[in-house]
């Protein structure tokens, strides 16, 4: 055998000893597009999803135009959307059980499971957190710098069943040695948060209490810089809205809704499509005792605002 052959030879047995490459171990990420087909229980028709009015009627409805969308595709029922008249109304329907699942803000949770343990699925996590803070604004150009220039003012609030739109609110100031009934000039509850943004704008009050993501969601709804406005104040923090469903939703469709929320992340694009509309980043398992802290506010704020 000459060289040339012998080189072809060696070639030949080195390239059928090579072993064959592996598989790639990376499988595709789940995503709202790949999920197995759930078949609806007898009985199961549609969700009828509650929500507190924490944005104006028409911004709520479309915030969770897409949420409620990808839920009725994956259930197989259509989800009907369902916006209380005030925060104390969501608490009363969740009591009455009017509702298939329910998404309530920090007090009205706690207001709620006074009444009735629910069965609670997952909270929201927001701008990478499950807690958030609220905020005391004022108009960009007011004069008013900080809590300590409050006594006198117009404020608005949103509801007294709002965490961030009165409570913690009412708790900072009172921790800030001002009365809120004796110390300004006025409150108004304005029921829901863009009203008092836009209330602030009119020159309607001086100062009002919202939550974190609220002019950023105004901003959205109605085109209107945040940088209108100006932050004088941060509350404490709490945890996030939390779903909950009532206790006769049948074990199958809880198990799959809790299932196709913790599936949702804007790490995917599917998942910003429906969550960025609702400043949501994903959901986590719920934590009751998440919420302990909120009880105990709310009882310090309710025995304040029952004194004459």
């Amino acid at each position: 055998m000459n060289a040339r052959s012998l080189a072809i030879a060696w070639f030949l047995f080195a390239a059928g000893c090579r072993e064959p490459l592996a598989p790639s171990k990376a499988t595709p990420r789940l995503t709202p597009q790949r999920q197995t087909i759930f078949a609806p229980p007898a009985g199961f028709t549609r969700l009828r999803l509650l929500v507190p009015p924490v944005l104006a009627r028409e911004t709520l409805e479309k915030a969770y135009a897409r949420l409620d969308d990808y839920l009725a595709r994956q259930l197989g029922v259509p989800v009907e959307l369902v916006i209380g008249e005030s925060y104390d109304d969501v608490v009363s329907r969740t009591a009455a059980g009017d509702f298939d699942a329910v998404m309530l803000s920090p007090l009205t949770y706690a207001l709620a499971m006074e009444r009735q343990r629910l069965p609670c699925l997952v909270q929201m996590i927001g701008d990478g957190s499950a807690t958030a803070a609220g905020y005391v604004v004022v108009r960009e150009d007011s004069p008013i710098q900080s809590v300590s220039d409050l006594p006198g003012a117009r404020f608005g609030f949103v509801d007294r069943s709002s965490t961030s739109g009165f409570v913690y609110p009412v708790k900072l100031m009172l921790d800030s040695g001002i009365d809120p009934k004796k110390h300004l000039g006025s409150l108004e509850f304005l029921g829901n948060h863009e009203a008092v943004l836009l209330a602030l704008l009119d020159g309607r009050i001086d100062a009002g209490a919202t939550y974190q993501g609220a002019l950023g969601a105004l901003r959205r709804s109605r085109d209107i810089d945040p940088l209108s406005f100006r932050i004088i104040a941060k509350t404490e923090r709490t945890p996030r809205d939390i779903l909950c469903v009532r206790k006769e939703l049948p074990d199958a469709v809880q198990v799959e809704l809790r299932r196709l929320l913790l599936l949702l992340t804007v790490r995917e694009r599917v998942g910003r499509e429906i969550l960025s509309p609702l400043s949501v980043n994903g959901f986590t398992p719920a934590d009751d005792s998440a919420y302990d802290g909120v009880r105990k506010v709310a009882a310090q704020v309710r025995a304040w605002d029952e004194k004459p």
